[in-house]
């Protein structure tokens, strides 16, 4: 097998509860050196100054590199500002993988995600002259229009230079089809290995009513105004809310309707340790995905909270995504409050059988990280004997 020097850039801190980043380096460090550029960890002189974090530059374990920038310009509010900032520390990371490589005698490889934070569009032509991995786990869009048009135009032109294209589900497969016609499948990612060792959830409701839950980012991507409706309508139903709040992108009637949701009785809300996510999800009686379908990022999702969901064989109502369309019967999809309250009481009367918590926990099974990584690398050797 060929070794690599893989730089991947984070877009979220080190330890964040969306950790497709933190798991495809991990697994890859088993055999590849593996630098993450940490943007997400960024940080700047006056947080420094205040003891609001703390700077490692470099952290080496073992074949895992965690690589901390620094903000070196004030004014992280100014997009200018941030791209000038990204360039001087991609710079130092760049020299630091060629070090690595040269050292190691091993080939340099870009491993990009994705747009998640505008300034990574100058990432991918920065890293041009290496072999690069794109691997779409999201469609490339913002809120901001301006920035939706840069970052489609930058993901347009990294289809076409891109060594390989990997996309995790079927309906961002079909809208990169169009642009690079060798796009591979690959499974979503899930991590198993926090259901063999779970921490315990200490608190939380331990009430008689039955529980209805959603774990995950609160964000801008749910349907705040259907969710409310429906935690009215049910005052019979406990649910439990947990993931971190972002109010980036939120309007003035979802951050109210949120507001509102997690003030009713009715309503736990916390945010926990993702190790903990097993222990939360074994009070669940049904488990959520409530998104909003008239965001772009909604209708190309994947969420791997499915997967979280299927592996702790919990029935699953869901906004109808396209992607989880095929997993009818382990998901009932609703549009409308009167549709929540009627699929939320069927899967509460109507448990999975034997049957359905068996194929449940086998499609989690297979979209496993460790899948996921070999089916890449198996497409990356292919490349090679291709090119060679």
């Amino acid at each position: 097998m060929k070794k690599y020097v893989i730089l991947i850039p984070f877009h979220n801190p080190w330890k964040w509860h969306t950790d497709y980043a933190n798991q495809t380096a991990t697994i890859l460090s088993r055999t590849h050196i593996v630098v993450c550029f940490l943007w997400g960890d960024t940080v700047s002189l006056w947080e420094l100054l205040r003891r609001h974090k703390t700077y490692r530059p470099i952290v080496r374990q073992k074949n895992l590199w965690k690589v901390q920038p620094f903000y070196l310009l004030p004014g992280k509010r100014i997009f200018a500002i941030q791209l000038v900032n990204i360039f001087l520390n991609v710079l130092f990371v760049h020299i630091l993988c060629s070090g690595i490589a040269l050292w190691h005698a091993r080939t340099k490889l870009f491993w990009f995600f994705g747009y998640y934070d505008p300034a990574f569009i100058v990432l991918p032509p920065f890293f041009r002259h290496w072999k690069t991995v794109y691997d779409c786990v999201d469609i490339a869009t913002h809120p901001n229009q301006k920035l939706a048009r840069q970052i489609r135009a930058s993901e347009t032109l990294l289809l076409r230079y891109a060594w390989i294209v990997v996309a995790n589900s079927q309906t961002l497969h079909s809208r990169i089809r169009i642009k690079r016609p060798d796009v591979y499948m690959v499974p979503l990612g899930f991590r198993m290995d926090m259901f063999r060792r779970p921490k315990h959830y200490p608190s939380g409701y331990t009430g008689r009513r039955p529980v209805v839950g959603y774990i995950g980012s609160i964000d801008y991507r749910l349907d705040f105004a259907v969710l409310l409706s429906v935690i009215k309508a049910r005052p019979d139903w406990q649910f439990m809310l947990f993931g971190p709040v972002f109010y980036d992108h939120l309007t003035a009637a979802k951050r109210r309707a949120m507001e509102i949701i997690f003030a009713l009785p009715n309503v736990t809300y916390d945010n926990v340790d993702p190790a903990m996510i097993p222990s939360v999800l074994s009070r669940f009686c049904v488990a959520l995905i409530p998104y909003d379908m008239t965001i772009p990022l909604s209708k190309y999702a994947y969420p791997m909270k499915i997967m979280e969901y299927f592996y702790a064989r919990k029935p699953v109502v869901s906004a109808p995504i396209n992607e989880l369309l095929r997993f009818v019967p382990l998901v009932r999809f609703a549009r409308s409050r009167a549709e929540w309250c009627l699929n939320i009481h069927s899967a509460l009367t109507h448990p999975m059988t034997a049957a359905q918590k068996r194929l449940a926990v086998s499609i989690a099974q297979q979209n496993s990280w460790e899948h996921k990584i070999a089916e890449i690398m198996t497409f990356l050797a292919a490349q090679s004997r291709r090119n060679s």
